[in-house]
């Protein structure tokens, strides 16, 4: 008889082969369409950031900086003024001689254009007892504010007890500081064409120069980082004892502002910060002394007149 090869054998290996060809094939070619389409996407993402980078910026407008030109204003932001859940503050010069805080700002959402449109509105923001935005910088993926210089910090480093703190503010300048945060909160809800609400009132954004004149800092920044209400809230929490309840219930009014300003109030007679994860917070104790009539027991003891400043915790 004639003896017949088997082939099914032979068949199958060549079904697979095939198979891991055309599969192989199929895949290479996913891969190159998928790396063209990034690449390309990329490039359109170039194109338009270097054609947002030579747009026209109308004079009057603050002034816009080079990313190089910051760098070297703050010696490569060396120099950490302080930070928040916006982003760093660093402290520079510039070649004209003029100081000035350079805010970075963290994970900015926007496109060029748009942050630009925010900038000129904030730019238009004009007010004695609100921090100057004097610039900005929207270079590629840069996005930082430039500020005003003001020489003597934040609030927080005048009215807390610590080692950097250099006098205690008597009565008269703090019942000034209070003021001028009142009118500069006032003018943001009030008197601006577009209310703001600051949403992250608190010492450190209050910033006081020379004559120890207060001016509210970092005001419009949700908005211009394109954050979700629901962001803010969270970055909130991230500075206990401001928050106001309505926050929590999602309710966004300017009330929230008023009840952090209270807070800060109270803080600035007392001398002390709320901390709002104590079983002895400072509103709480204020409540126990208000209906012991004992408030004078809250002021900041190293204060002058005390009377006056009781009058204003009633």
């Amino acid at each position: 008889y004639i003896k017949i090869q088997n082939t099914s054998n032979g068949s199958k290996s060549s079904v697979i082969v095939i198979s891991v060809a055309v599969v192989g094939g199929m895949t290479l070619m996913f891969l190159l369409c998928w790396a063209w389409r990034t690449k390309s996407k990329r490039k359109k993402q170039e194109e338009k950031m270097n054609e947002d980078d030579h747009l026209d910026w109308p004079a009057g407008l603050p002034l816009r900086f080079s990313f190089l030109e910051l760098q070297r204003a703050t010696n490569d932001f060396s120099s950490k003024l302080g930070s928040g859940g916006f982003g760093s503050v660093y402290e520079g010069v510039l070649i004209d001689g003029t100081k000035i805080a350079v805010k970075g700002l963290d994970r900015a959402g926007q496109g060029t254009r748009e942050f630009r449109a925010e900038v000129e509105t904030l730019g238009n923001i004009h007010h004695l007892h609100l921090v100057k935005l004097k610039g900005f910088c929207a270079e590629k993926s840069h996005r930082m504010l430039v500020y005003e210089h003001l020489s003597n910090v934040s609030l927080d480093k005048w009215i807390f007890p610590n080692e950097t703190r250099q006098h205690v503010l008597d009565w008269k300048t703090r019942s000034k500081v209070v003021l001028h945060i009142a009118r500069g909160l006032t003018y943001l809800h009030e008197e601006c064409r577009e209310r703001i609400i600051h949403f992250d009132i608190k010492p450190q954004n209050i910033l006081l120069d020379q004559n120890f004149n207060a001016n509210v800092s970092d005001f419009g920044l949700a908005k211009l980082i394109n954050r979700e209400e629901s962001e803010v809230i969270t970055m909130m929490r991230e500075t206990p004892g401001y928050m106001a309840p309505d926050l929590l219930k999602m309710h966004f009014t300017e009330k929230a502002d008023i009840f952090s300003f209270g807070v800060m109030v109270v803080e600035i007679v007392c001398g002390k910060r709320n901390r709002e994860d104590s079983e002895h917070g400072l509103l709480s104790v204020l409540e126990s002394k208000a209906e012991e009539g004992r408030l004078i027991e809250l002021v900041d003891e190293e204060m002058d007149v005390k009377e006056e400043a009781v009058k204003m915790l009633e």
